[in-house]
């Protein structure tokens, strides 16, 4: 395969739900088509995807306001580990002005209110900054070394060329207000997530009794939350040449394995909102792959109507092999092998070798990854 892109498209059926809400409360929602839809948003599934492939035992980063602090346990975790001396209020003031460097809080010093001024301090908070486990170790040992001859730790010691060892960082980029030059390129774009048909909330009145003052009849408390439910297409894009790019583990050891997780949670990953009152976590029922020299999504503009037996899952199937259909007429040539998994429950025709089961797509979408 020689396409550019690989772009994995995905029908998911969601129960009642509210897994990705809004400042009100309410299930997040997308104006689309003349109609109001659901949605989740894009980085939300991307959260989700970063914890499944943490749960999967890659904990490739970490993202923080306390940079700097982790920056000071790795240099005490690598002191103690070589019985090395270690000046914690030297280090901490030396990772701290490091990571500012790369935020967008003065490097130097922090102004009092005052007038005096103050040496940074690891522990006070600062602006979210995702950094590679790999990374924060390098500065750490750096810290550590510049303590016993060796030369002053820098910024080039945390992110040297725009590059990072952690898949996610790569997949899902990352900026420093303060360095934009040392900025990662994202190398994974993923959609919002948005229902093929219009939407409603469906309100749910609770009220909570007190276990102890049982002589009064009335709640504790009372309170309303709000759901909704639906099929929803989302997709997401490997840029293959960006990740060679962007990842410095980019057919090492052990890539294949890290690709696949990577790959397998963002096909199956969803947000947490509500999980614990509600059973969302559904399968997908059609996932399709496919390589392609420009990027290309489907589209639900003319939202989708319910089938002959109720349900969307089977009007939303037909109008995306429509979608397919359509796109490989108008452009043949952009469009390289694929592969689709369609669930029993539904009967449609992709244009496309048939998966039989999610791990066959996996395995498709990493091996395009290496031959594009």
């Amino acid at each position: 395969m020689t396409a550019r892109f690989i772009t994995v498209h995905l029908l998911h059926a969601l129960p009642l739900h509210n897994l990705n809400r809004d400042q009100n409360g309410l299930p997040k929602t997308a104006f689309d088509g003349g109609v109001q839809r659901g949605r989740l948003s894009s980085q939300s599934l991307k959260r989700a995807a970063r914890v499944a492939l943490r749960n999967g035992g890659f904990d490739l980063s970490v993202r923080t306001r306390l940079g700097a602090e982790q920056v000071l346990e790795a240099a005490k975790a690598y002191s103690a580990a070589n019985d090395l001396a270690l000046d914690d209020k030297a280090a901490a003031k030396e990772a701290a002005v490091i990571v500012r460097g790369l935020t967008n809080k003065d490097a130097k010093k922090d102004p009092d209110p005052k007038g005096a001024t103050k040496e940074p301090d690891p522990k006070d908070g600062d602006n979210v900054i995702l950094l590679a486990r790999s990374e924060i170790t390098a500065l750490g040992k750096a810290v550590v070394d510049a303590q016993h001859g060796g030369q002053a730790a820098t910024e080039d010691d945390l992110v040297a060329d725009c590059r990072s060892a952690a898949l996610d960082v790569a997949a899902f980029g990352r900026m420093f207000a303060k360095a934009q030059a040392k900025g990662t390129q994202a190398a994974v774009a993923v959609s919002h997530a948005i229902t093929c048909h219009p939407i409603q909330f469906t309100v749910d009145y609770f009220s909570a009794v007190d276990d102890v003052k049982v002589d009064d009849s009335g709640a504790a408390h009372i309170g309303m939350a709000y759901y909704t439910s639906g099929v929803y297409y989302h997709s997401f894009t490997v840029d293959v040449e960006q990740l060679r790019r962007s990842w410095t583990m980019f057919g090492q050891d052990g890539w294949r394995e890290q690709m696949a997780a990577l790959v397998k949670a963002l096909i199956t990953a969803l947000p947490s909102g509500k999980d614990t009152n509600t059973a969302a976590h559904t399968l997908p029922f059609i996932v399709l792959a496919e390589a392609q020299h420009l990027r290309v999504n489907y589209g639900f503009d003319a939202p989708v109507q319910s089938g002959p037996e109720g349900g969307y899952a089977l009007t939303s199937a037909l109008a995306l092999a429509q979608q397919r259909e359509i796109a490989l007429t108008f452009d043949p040539t952009n469009f390289g092998e694929s592969i689709a998994y369609v669930a029993g429950t539904v009967a449609v025709d992709l244009k496309s070798p048939s998966a039989d089961s999610i791990d066959d797509v996996v395995k498709f979408v990493v091996h395009a990854t290496h031959e594009a």
